[in-house]
Formats: C-alpha cells, structure tokens, sequence
C-alpha cells in the first residue's frame, strides 16, 4: 500500500485528533478513586505485577504514565532477565499514556480507509499534537528505558514485545519528536528514514529500531504494517532497475555481435 506525503500527514490528523478526544474523556470521567495524585494510586512496580497494572490503568492515560515513571524507576535496579519484561511493559504503558495505543487498534481500519489529501493538514497536526497530554515525557522515558537498537539487551527485549506493541511505541516516539521539533508538518514531511544512526535523534533511531523489530515478527497486523509504511518508519528496499541496454562483452562490435552470423 503506498501512502503519499499528504496521505501520511492526515493520517496524523486522523490519528491524533482521535487521540485528543479520548484523552480529555479520560481526563474529566475519572471515577473518584483516581482523582488523587495518580502517582499515590499506582502500586510499586514488579516483574510480577506489571502486566496486569499494564491493563489495570489502560483506560486512564494519567495511570498509565505514572505507571511508566514506576517502571523506569524499577529498571535502574533490575537484573537482565527482569529488565527484557519490564521493558516489555513500558511499550504497553507508554501506548496507554498517550491514548495512541488503543486508537490505533482500534481505528486502524477506519484510519487507512478514510486517508484523503488535506491543505489543512498541517496546521491540524500542530494544534493536535500540542493538546495531547504526556507524548514528550513518554516518548524521552522510553528513550531512556529501552536499550539501543542493533545490541543483545535488544534482541532480548524484542524476544519479550509482541509486533503490535513494538509497532505503536515506535509511532509515539516519532509523534514526540514531531511535537518537539515545533514545526511538526514540517518534520513530518522531510522526516528520512535512511540517515544514518549519527544523524537521528536516539529517539528517531530508537523509533526506526522498533519499526523494523515489529515488521520482522510473523504476527504484525497488516494495518499496523501499513500505518508504519504511511509514517515513513519502514526502510523500502531499493530494487534496482534492469538494465535494458547491457554493454556488450569485449571485443564486439555492439552493431554486430556475433561475427559468425553478421546482420544483414
């Protein structure tokens, strides 16, 4: 499926503005119990209970991002085995601290049918990203957490995260750099996946390292695929162009190529 410049930033819009409306749901429904400090509701983090406090607080994305902060402080301590599943755990907390997680499984599908080209787009991606609530801090926690692309504190943590997970915590660490650049449209447009590790952000190259985890798993939905190749996180393979005019080997005369039997 190819998506166009203009297709992939109203995809953002679409995604983000999505996003936005279940926030300040979340943001002004909270039951009694979770009007406190978010950061008091949400328990000490263990291996063994971080799932479930995973799902617990996925509906609330002020929970989710306490969670997240509870995580990174139980990583600092924790031994190599502990640290793939924390890790694990993050990608899950962070998709819920933004809100773009369950949007983007469960809207995938009406997001890719309803891409359309917009000269709004832009300027609704900047207004979008500017009310959402944690995607910076979320998308640095992340940068923090989790190890750097191309090492085997890597492949371990990749062994623990299902492709979905991996494929929307790459699509919020982009959303964070966007936000943060200022000029998100901008950004969105000129964002090149093939520089270099030098030239990238740690969250852009950390960004593209999930990318390309997420698409090597067997089971990533195809809509996931697809919205990772509309916002331009998935490296295409160059196929090079057959040559229709090969030289011809040395020593013949290209007008006349077998001497044997000449044209006529």
């Amino acid at each position: 499926m190819k998506i166009t410049l203009a297709g992939r930033l109203s995809l953002f819009v679409l995604l983000l503005c999505v996003v936005t409306s279940c926030t300040e749901f979340f943001s002004t429904s909270l039951a009694p119990w979770a009007a406190r400090n978010p950061d008091n509701v949400v328990p000490n983090v263990t291996v063994g209970n971080v799932k479930e406090l995973v799902s617990e607080t996925g509906s609330n994305p002020d929970l989710s991002y306490s969670l997240l902060k509870k995580i990174q402080d139980t990583v600092d301590g924790a031994n190599a085995n502990d640290t793939a599943v924390l890790q694990s755990a993050a990608l899950g907390a962070a998709a819920n601290a933004t809100g773009l997680g369950p949007v983007i499984l469960n809207q995938a599908g009406d997001i890719i049918n309803a891409l359309s080209d917009s000269d709004k787009a832009q300027d609704l991606i900047v207004k979008t990203l500017n009310d959402m609530q944690h995607l910076e801090d979320t998308g640095s926690i992340l940068t923090a957490v989790l190890p750097e692309p191309d090492t085997p504190e890597f492949t371990a943590f990749v062994e623990q995260a299902s492709a979905d997970d991996l494929a929307i915590a790459a699509a919020v660490l982009l959303a964070g750099q966007a936000k943060q650049q200022g000029d998100s449209g901008s950004y969105l447009s000129n964002f090149d996946p093939g520089k270099s590790s030098e030239e990238l952000t740690p969250s852009e190259n950390l960004a593209l390292g999930l990318a390309k985890a997420a698409a090597g798993k067997e089971n990533l939905s195809g809509r996931l695929n697809d919205i990772l190749g509309g916002l331009n996180l998935v490296i295409k393979p160059v196929v090079p162009d057959p040559d229709p005019d090969p030289d011809p080997e040395p020593g013949l005369d290209p007008d006349n190529p077998d001497p044997l039997n000449p044209l006529p």
